[in-house]
């Protein structure tokens, strides 16, 4: 549903990547959620990005959620209830699904398909798994790109050697193969950030 959010945003050279988990609940139907969003652009473009999709956060009138309501109820079974019911069940969805966005509030009602009348337990599920990527695309940029991590190197022998003899001075009581093997445990590897110096 989102392919829309991502291509608007890719039209200001904005790339957007909504990372997604799996959720298996007890006894019920396994289904993913949104839970993050990577983000790459230049900031203004990303600002432009930023205004483009929060406008695809829009909501539709209560007038318009009402009549989505009133075709849905002549596609599906449910049980007749006098009016004062049938307005409080009317009023009562549309206020609630007022909070969403209009093109995820017209396909929860009348693209998805139900034998009888939703709960609004269904409703909601339905409506915040079709947001939820639009709410991390949205915080992403917001919080802009993030920042690569930083590149390792392994220490020069003259960096050991000014570590081992910080080391031989802070701790002049231990052993000097404990010194020795202190240095070279904490010097393993890719240890120093580039451009940095010890």
């Amino acid at each position: 549903m989102d392919q829309a959010a991502v291509s608007r945003a890719s039209s200001h050279g904005v790339g957007l990547r909504v990372k997604y988990e799996g959720r298996y609940p007890e006894g019920g139907q396994s289904y993913t959620v949104a839970v993050g969003c990577e983000v790459s652009g230049d900031p203004d473009d990303i600002l432009d990005a930023l205004d483009d999709l929060i406008n695809f956060m829009e909501p539709a009138s209560v007038r318009m959620i009402e009549e989505w309501l009133a075709e849905l109820s002549v596609l599906v079974a449910k049980r007749q209830d006098d009016e004062f019911s049938e307005e409080l069940r009317v009023s009562a969805y549309s206020s609630r699904l007022s909070v969403y966005p209009a093109d995820v509030v017209r396909t929860v009602l009348l693209k998805e398909t139900y034998k009888f009348w939703p709960t609004w337990g269904e409703l909601e599920k339905r409506c915040k798994a079709l947001t939820s990527p639009r709410k991390n695309m949205i915080a992403a940029l917001r919080h802009g790109p993030q920042r690569p991590e930083p590149s390792h190197r392994r220490a020069t022998e003259d960096e050991k050697a000014r570590i081992q003899s910080l080391v031989n001075e802070m701790f002049p009581s231990a052993s000097g193969e404990l010194r020795k093997a202190a240095v070279e445990e904490a010097m393993k590897g890719n240890c120093i950030k580039e451009g940095g110096e010890v």
